[in-house]
């Protein structure tokens, strides 16, 4: 890969101006953004310099500096105690290269590959060490409100546990939500579970189909340090993945297929139970105690109420090479966001305070660890979150070229769906349905951690249909990205990059922003998991 030539430092460069324009029937101050400044962030942030912004490495540290210096140099205010730095206490859990995975089912005695069949980090085994028959808990769901238990009354206390991820029912519309993934698919969701219950652990299965991505993804996870929050309550002592050929193989040992599981956990009636199959797990625990940080800045506004605007700094750092390359750049994940979310630091700035709500700008760390940055701040916000109108989250956005539609990932979840439609049918676009609902993006990045804590969120991203493109072609190359460059080091600013797309997504968030000042609040829609229960009924006296 190209490195920076000496002196090639890329400066921040603003590209931005002021236009009058009419909104809500007076005369409003709006910034004009310019490609170069979109380009000049994103590039910097995902060069091999910053060493793929690991979590509290040199390069996330780097990565967190240069942030602060656009934020001091675009006016915002420190959001804590006269520090734009909000630190994170965290733990980094990091696999044991040589721990041991045995398996003993019929006559079969093997030892799986650790890396090639299955993958786990020992986060609190006693002794360093778990031996258990696997116990099957279909989709290891626990949702009363849709009428789903897979644990039923069953004790799991100091079992290790084999799990499907996603959900069941997802080509009937009658469960969760049918093909659109919920929370309750979630793989940490499922970690979550298990730990509350008292489970020694949890084998998550992995399949291309369930997963929606490859064996590659949960294999770079867990060969690298995982890291959870300091003190965070539910911590599982063992979790890993086993690969779907090699559950195959230690089924069919025990004379069962796994599309006798599959049929099993599709049903509400399931029942855990034990499989023939006595699991041993030796490994090492290695810990340390590591200190990441969010960094935060405030635009104090005269409109009531907070806009939180939020994309993650942190990617996977130096790691596996792959093709000779090493630097998990990650420009796409999360350059491109972070070239929106800062250049509109720098636009918001020059827009009259009497003009806009409170702005606070939320650059989050440790996003690809399960979002430990932003729900740290949800637990410790800059403004109170009962002041908080709502999130908008920037992540992985569009870096090849305005599009006619857009995406508002989970808006559909408050009134924010509303107001992105009338934002988008002032500048003549579509609002597109996300056309992987099974991906369940929404439930992927941090503003997960905003809507879990109360505020409606969503994560705002272009569509697919691209100007001066063939149709099918914006769905095609974000396919190849997920395919060719997704969470790998080939993930770096392209020849195709095309930055008007980025700028068209921050215009299209200042008209939203303008959106939810002008409504003075955002409530979520009925059914939404994430709407409050209904207050109780009084009795009549």
């Amino acid at each position: 890969m190209t490195r920076l030539a000496r002196g090639a430092w890329p400066c921040i460069v603003l590209g931005i101006s002021l236009w009058a324009g009419v909104a809500a029937g007076q005369e409003a101050a709006r910034p004009r953004f310019g490609p170069a400044t979109f380009e000049a962030h994103a590039r910097f942030l995902s060069s091999d310099l910053l060493e793929g912004r690991g979590i509290a490495s040199r390069g996330g540290q780097l990565a967190a500096s240069y942030i602060e210096a656009v934020f001091r140099a675009a006016g915002l205010q420190p959001a804590f105690e006269g520090s734009f730095r909000q630190p994170v206490a965290m733990t980094a859990f990091h696999s044991d290269p040589e721990a041991q995975v045995g398996v003993e089912v019929g006559m079969l005695r093997v030892h799986l590959l650790l890396g090639e069949e299955v993958v786990g980090i020992n986060f609190g085994l006693p002794d360093d060490r778990l031996a258990s028959d696997l116990l099957f808990v279909g989709y290891g769901i626990h949702a009363p409100a849709e009428g789903w238990d897979d644990y039923k009354d069953v004790d799991v206390r100091g079992r290790l546990l084999l799990a499907f991820v996603n959900e069941p029912g997802r080509d009937d519309p009658s469960r969760f939500r049918g093909r659109a993934l919920t929370i309750h698919g979630r793989w940490t969701t499922k970690l979550e579970q298990a730990a509350r219950r008292g489970a020694a652990g949890m084998i998550l299965i992995h399949t291309d189909a369930d997963a929606g991505y490859g064996w590659n993804v949960p294999y770079n996870s867990m060969t690298r340090e995982k890291f959870q929050l300091a003190d965070e309550p539910w911590r599982l002592p063992f979790s890993g993945w086993i690969a779907e050929p090699a559950l195959r193989r230690i089924l069919s040992a025990g004379g069962l297929q796994l599309e006798t599981l599959r049929t099993e956990a599709e049903k509400s009636a399931f029942r855990p139970h034990p499989l023939p199959t006595r699991m041993t797990v030796e490994a090492r625990r290695s810990a340390r105690t590591v200190q990441g940080e969010n960094v935060v800045g405030v635009l104090p506004g005269g409109k009531p109420g907070t806009v939180v605007l939020s994309a993650h700094f942190d990617h996977l750092g130096i790691g596996p090479e792959v093709a000779g390359d090493t630097i998990y750049n990650g420009a796409v994940d999360n350059g491109s966001a972070l070239a929106v979310f800062l250049s509109l630091a720098q636009g918001m700035s020059a827009v009259p305070a009497a003009q806009r709500p409170t702005l606070v700008f939320a650059a989050v760390d440790a996003e690809e660890e399960g979002f430990l940055g932003s729900t740290f701040y949800t637990r410790h916000p800059a403004v109170p979150l009962a002041q908080t109108l709502a999130n908008i989250n920037f992540e992985m956005t569009n870096p090849w070229g305005p599009t006619r539609d857009l995406l508002g990932i989970g808006a559909e979840h408050s009134e924010l769906q509303a107001m992105l439609g009338r934002v988008a049918a002032h500048r003549g676009l579509a609002v597109s349905t996300d056309s992987a609902p099974e991906q369940g993006f929404f439930f992927r990045s941090d503003q997960l951690a905003f809507a879990r804590a109360g505020v409606p969120a969503l994560w705002l991203d272009g569509g697919t249909d691209y100007e001066g493109r063939p149709p099918q072609w914006g769905v095609q190359r974000r396919a190849a990205y997920r395919d060719t460059a997704y969470h790998r080091p080939s993930d770096v600013v392209g020849a195709d990059w095309d930055w008007r797309g980025l700028q068209q997504i921050a215009e299209v968030t200042v008209d939203l922003i303008a959106e939810i000042a002008r409504a003075g609040q955002v409530r979520w829609l009925p059914g939404s998991e994430f709407a409050p229960p209904p207050p109780p009924t009084q009795p009549v006296r």
